[in-house]
């Protein structure tokens, strides 16, 4: 189900020029939005992720190591 404006946490400008940024010529405003979805869903597991690893040890505050080894958690080969 698709989240109202109000809903986004990513505005969907900055998604369409990110896919711009790829080489894409056109974009769809469906397209924006799906692509703004799923980077909250990835962003949201990371950010969750990140978080079990500071509580893991003992510590309140995420920092950039966290994130970058929730990030090489999740790319890892299975």
């Amino acid at each position: 189900m698709p989240r109202s404006r109000k809903d986004r946490i990513i505005p969907v400008a900055p998604v369409d020029r990110l896919i711009r940024k790829a080489g894409a010529g056109r974009v769809s405003d469906k397209g924006s939005e799906r692509l703004a979805a799923i980077l909250e869903e990835v962003g949201e597991f990371l950010a969750r992720r990140a978080f079990e690893l500071t509580e893991h040890t003992g510590r309140k505050t995420i920092t950039d190591k966290d994130i970058d080894l929730a990030y090489k958690q999740w790319t890892k080969p299975k």
